[in-house]
């Protein structure tokens, strides 16, 4: 079963399955989603461990050690990790992407500005410096 749009690291380990050559990799010798590396490949034989991620920082979030890896494949690149990380292209993927923020408490008191207290008054505050409406 291949996966048309890919929401988690499950789904992007069985999408892998099935398009492991466009990454020139020969055949899979073990694949283990959940323990690193999630797949140990065959590239002109030679084994190479992979580790899956959606995020490429999911690497450090997940506290793997680069002694484990030879590649991270990934579908946002977002950091660079001492080994090689491949940014799957042309993947249809919705990865639902979590912003954490802290505001200063002077930030708060000003009173230009209305408190930000969730993500719909942070999107109105971020609207309004957009417009320039706050001055």
């Amino acid at each position: 079963m291949e996966v048309e749009i890919i929401r988690n690291e499950k789904q992007f380990a069985e999408w892998f399955k099935f398009n492991y050559k466009d990454f020139g990799f020969t055949k899979i010798v073990r694949g283990d989603i959940g323990v690193c590396p999630d797949f140990i490949m065959e590239r002109e034989e030679c084994e190479v461990r992979v580790e899956l991620e959606t995020f490429a920082s999911n690497f450090l979030l997940h506290k793997h050690s680069l002694e484990d890896v030879d590649e991270i494949i990934c579908l946002i690149g977002d950091v660079e990790l001492g080994k090689p990380v491949i940014v799957a292209e042309n993947v249809k993927h919705k990865i639902p992407i979590t912003v954490s923020f802290k505001i200063d408490e002077d930030l708060l008191k000003d009173a230009k500005i209305e408190a930000i207290k969730n993500d719909s008054t942070l999107s109105k505050y971020i609207e309004k410096l957009i417009r320039g409406d706050l001055k």
